[in-house]
């Protein structure tokens, strides 16, 4: 079984190259790991002793905006947990252009974590 085959099949019709990438690789690997994504978080803010239960949904943002610009642990996590999924040749599509496509993995990323706040709080650590 190769990589492309477990992941879910999004339909979304884009124009330009770097969107076609987006919407073909990294939008399908970030649904595929959606929930090693949410333990991840987890597990890091754990680690900071960040209680993410005590959180409302504005300090939630704050928390994940903050994470993600200033820390490169949480950073090099997630792009692991994505570049991880990559086939040899879309390696190869992500390295002309990684400033670009890191910066969309990023915000897609922390929109993920933000729309699965509840979740994240209701399982969330103390």
């Amino acid at each position: 079984m190769d990589k492309k085959s477990i992941r879910p099949v999004l339909n979304l019709i884009s124009v330009k190259s770097d969107e076609n990438f987006q919407n073909e690789v990294l939008r399908p690997i970030l649904k595929l790991q959606h929930e090693i994504l949410i333990l991840t978080f987890k597990n890091w803010s754990i680690q900071q002793k960040i209680k993410l239960v005590n959180l409302n949904k504005d300090k939630f943002q704050e928390t994940l905006d903050k994470s993600f610009s200033k820390n490169v642990v949480i950073r090099n996590l997630i792009l692991g947990i994505i570049i991880g999924q990559f086939t040899k040749d879309e390696f190869l599509e992500y390295q002309k252009n990684t400033s670009e496509f890191n910066r969309r993995i990023f915000s897609m990323a922390k929109q993920r974590l933000f729309d699965s706040f509840d979740q994240i709080k209701k399982d969330g650590n103390s």
